[in-house]
């Protein structure tokens, strides 16, 4: 692992994750099972028969002869003959020797990492005879429809930095730029014999990576109202043992003989004890919005292809950080072609369980979305604080908050979507254009005014601050959610 990612998260590797590889489906048995998984074999080997074929110099040597003795056979030119000779003998007294099998051996040490950064998978060739030279061609993935803001699609999720030949080892270097599940692509190896008569093709598959998303610099952690009942480390507004202090009141029969406030029993002459805040801890649960997927703006100091689920996933697995820092559950649900979730928990385990919920979602995509009425109980526990990070353009999305504000649930809407759309026509000033931006604006203002009527908080976050400053106006009181 590199000294950038290790300084990005300190308690987040994904080399240290190990086998916990987190569910792609709702049941928490899918869970433990991939939990219970390895991590994805480092090492391949490709071994095969080898087929044979004439060579480029051995197809120009053919030429040669045969554009040379043509001449002689149909105008007679007897003496171009002695020209033809000299390919002809060097195809006939071809002594290369060739292997017959050929075994490359593909070792990929970190199938797991950051996205942004550099994997470096190597390549062992082994034969059982002496061969000649050897020339190698990185084969990319094949193309996938992602996003690129101005730019066409990209032809994968990784990119080749270096490919480089010592000996019989070749080394291969990419670049992952975008968190998910990315396919390395293959080598394309051509072996030619000693004599470089004969050549025989073999291909070196690299298998496929995890890239998991960077976490947003993020340590605010939003309470709710009204806490669950069990110990954790934010105080609550109900008297318990705790270390806030509250109030002083008259001793009552069982108190603590440590909780007596000596100075205000003397000033009082009766006894009086010193009451606590109780300490709890929270549950909280994301949801991620991948219905719509919009292209943002790139920034020069940050390489990373940007989107709004991008920043959306990036600003989850942040606060999903922060949670389980401070020893709190958090869950995590995905609105895309279809409905995901994890069910809260803790530990470091539970965050390679979220980064894995989340790293399928591009390949889920789809107009239609079952929404949040089939989930189980479990998922969406009573009380528990729920981030929505949306760019609020999908009905559906505003329908599912409202529907979670109705059941009572205290919520927070993360606007991702921080930048207006361009005008269609390449900048030129257009009446029609500006009409349709206006009427964009007026939309956007209708669905926070009507969230706003829920009573949902709205905060707009573009992915290039911390998600602390955009939270800190939320900080002032707990989220209270409606009362039902």
């Amino acid at each position: 692992m590199s000294e950038r990612s290790s300084n990005q998260s300190s308690s987040w590797s994904p080399q240290q994750g190990g086998s916990q590889s987190g569910p792609q489906s709702g049941s928490q048995a899918a869970a433990n099972q991939y939990a219970a998984r390895s991590v994805p074999a480092a090492k391949t080997k490709a071994e095969a028969p080898l087929t044979w074929r004439p060579s480029q110099r051995a197809m120009r040597l053919l030429t040669a002869a045969v554009c040379t003795l043509v001449p002689a056979i149909v105008f007679g030119a007897w003496w171009c003959v002695p020209m033809a000779a000299a390919p002809l003998l060097l195809l006939a007294a071809n002594g290369g020797t060739h292997p017959r099998r050929i075994r490359a051996e593909v070792d990929v040490p970190e199938r797991r990492c950051f996205e942004g950064e550099v994997l470096t998978a190597t390549i062992r060739l082994a034969a059982d005879a002496a061969a000649g030279w050897t020339r190698q061609e990185y084969l990319p993935p094949r193309s996938r429809d992602d996003h690129e803001f101005g730019a066409g699609p990209a032809p994968s999720g990784v990119r080749l930095e270096a490919l480089e030949l010592t000996g019989a080892l070749i080394t291969v270097k990419l670049l992952v730029p975008r968190w998910g599940r990315w396919s390395l692509g293959a080598v394309a190896i051509d072996v030619y014999d000693t004599a470089g008569m004969r050549v025989a093709a073999l291909h070196a598959d690299l298998g496929e990576v995890e890239a998991f998303p960077v976490p947003s610099p993020d340590d605010t952690v939003l309470v709710p109202q009204r806490f669950p009942d069990r110990f954790g480390e934010h105080s609550a507004r109900t008297p318990g043992e705790g270390v806030e202090f509250i109030a002083v009141r008259p001793y009552v029969f069982g108190d603590r003989q440590r909780r007596i406030n000596w100075p205000a029993t003397t000033r009082r002459r009766e006894l009086q004890v010193n009451t606590f805040e109780a300490e709890r801890a929270t549950e909280a649960v994301v949801i991620i919005d991948a219905l719509s997927d919009l292209p943002q703006p790139p920034v020069t100091a940050d390489l990373r292809p940007r989107s709004t689920l991008d920043i959306a996933v990036r600003g989850a697995a942040g606060l999903a950080q922060a949670y389980l820092k401070a020893h709190d559950r958090i869950g995590v649900v995905t609105l895309s072609g279809r409905v995901q979730w994890l069910t809260p928990g803790s530990g470091n385990a539970h965050l390679y369980r979220i980064a894995q919920t989340v790293m399928d979602l591009r390949k889920d995509f789809t107009y239609e979305t079952g929404g949040l009425n089939r989930l189980p109980t479990r998922v969406l526990p009573r009380g528990a604080l729920i981030y929505v990070f949306s760019p609020l353009l999908d009905p559906a999305v505003v329908e599912a908050v409202r529907d979670l504000a109705d059941r009572g649930h205290p919520l927070v809407v993360i606007d991702v979507l921080a930048h207006e759309p361009h005008p269609a026509t390449g900048g030129k000033p257009d009446h029609l254009d500006a009409l349709a931006l206006r009427v964009w604006r007026l939309d956007r203002r209708a669905v926070r005014f009507v969230l706003g009527e829920l009573g949902v908080p709205v905060v707009t976050w573009d992915g290039l601050e911390p998600l602390d400053l955009a939270l800190a106006p939320l900080l002032q009181m707990p989220v209270a959610g409606r009362a039902r």
